[in-house]
C-alpha cells in the first residue's frame, strides 16, 4: 500500500471510470434491488427508474469532476497506493452527499426526511454497491503493473544486445547474446545459431569471423575453433569423441556439437 501508484496517465484512462461505475450502479440496482431501492425511491410523483437514472447522472458528474482533478494532481505529484484508496473512499462519500441532497429535496413534497438520515442510507447503498467495481478496477491495475514489471525484467537493455552487421556495415541482426548458442563460419557467411522458445534457429550474415571477434569478446562469446565461436553458458560439458577430437555438448541436444581446438581448450574449459 505504501508503494508508488502507477495508473494511466491519459485523461481518458481516468474519465472512463466516471462512466463504468455509474453503469455498474445502474445495472446492479435494477437486478438486485438492494435495500428495497425500488420501493423506497417511489417519491415525488416520479418512478424509481426516473430517480435511478438521475442518481446515475449525478454519479457521472461527481466522478468526472473528481477524476479530472485526480488526473492533473497525479501528473504533478507523487501518489502512493494508499493515497489512491483514500481518494476512492472520498469519491464514494462525495457521491453519497449529493445523493442525500437529491433525496432530501424530493422528499419535501412527501414525507420529509432529515438530510443526515438520507445521507446514512445513501452511504450504505453506495459503499456496498460500489465496492465491487472499485476493487475490480484496483485488482486489474495491479495485474497490469505486475505484467509490465515482468516484461521489463525480461527485456534486455539496448546497449546489452548483440548487433551483427554485414560486409557493407548494414545492421542485419539484433539479438540477446544469452540466446546465442554458437556461431559458425560458412564460406563468406557466419551462421548464428540461437534459441527461440526452446527451438534452434539459424540466421546467416554475410561477413567474416574476423569481423565478429570484437562483438563476441564484449558479449562473452568465445572462440573454440578456427570456424566456431560458442557461448559457454549453453555448454553442458566437453567430450572427446572416438576420432580423438574434443566436442562441446550443449544443454539442448538438438543443437548438435561443435569441435574445440587444442589451442582454445584450456580457456574454454576454464569458463565452464
Amino acid at each position: 500500500m505504501n508503494t508508488d501508484l502507477r495508473v494511466s496517465g491519459r485523461i481518458w484512462g481516468q474519465l472512463k471510470y466516471a462512466l463504468l461505475f455509474p453503469v455498474f450502479f445502474f445495472v446492479f440496482m435494477i437486478v438486485y434491488n438492494p435495500f428495497s431501492f425500488k420501493q423506497n425511491f417511489e417519491m415525488g410523483g416520479k418512478s424509481w427508474t426516473f430517480h435511478l437514472l438521475m442518481l446515475s447522472c449525478i454519479m457521472i458528474g461527481v466522478l468526472a469532476f473528481s477524476r479530472l482533478i485526480f488526473h492533473f494532481l497525479y501528473r504533478a505529484a507523487r501518489f502512493k497506493w494508499w493515497h489512491y484508496v483514500v481518494w476512492c473512499l472520498g469519491e464514494v462519500l462525495a457521491v453519497s452527499f449529493f445523493f442525500a441532497l437529491y433525496v432530501t429535496l424530493f422528499r419535501l413534497s412527501d414525507v420529509p426526511v432529515p438530510y443526515f438520515t438520507a445521507l446514512s442510507q445513501c452511504i450504505q447503498i453506495n459503499f456496498l454497491t460500489l465496492v465491487y467495481p472499485y476493487l475490480i478496477s484496483i485488482l486489474f491495475r495491479i495485474i497490469i503493473n505486475m505484467k509490465s514489471d515482468m516484461e521489463d525484467a525480461s527485456r534486455v537493455p539496448e546497449e546489452a544486445l548483440l548487433k551483427l552487421y554485414d560486409e557493407h556495415h548494414r545492421l542485419k541482426l539484433t539479438i540477446d547474446p544469452a540466446a546465442v548458442v554458437y556461431v559458425a563460419a560458412d564460406s563468406n557467411y557466419i551462421n548464428v545459431h540461437y534459441l527461440e522458445n526452446g527451438r534452434e534457429k539459424v540466421f546467416p550474415v554475410r561477413n567474416s569471423m574476423k569481423s565478429f571477434e570484437e562483438a563476441a569478446r564484449r558479449h562473452g562469446i568465445v572462440r573454440c575453433h578456427r570456424s566456431f565461436y560458442v557461448n559457454p553458458k549453453h555448454i553442458r560439458l566437453l567430450s572427446r569423441g572416438k576420432d580423438g577430437i574434443i566436442y562441446t555438448l550443449f544443454n539442448v541436444d538438438e543443437m548438435g556439437k561443435v569441435p574445440v581446438s587444442k589451442m582454445y581448450y584450456d580457456e574454454l574449459a576454464r569458463l565452464l
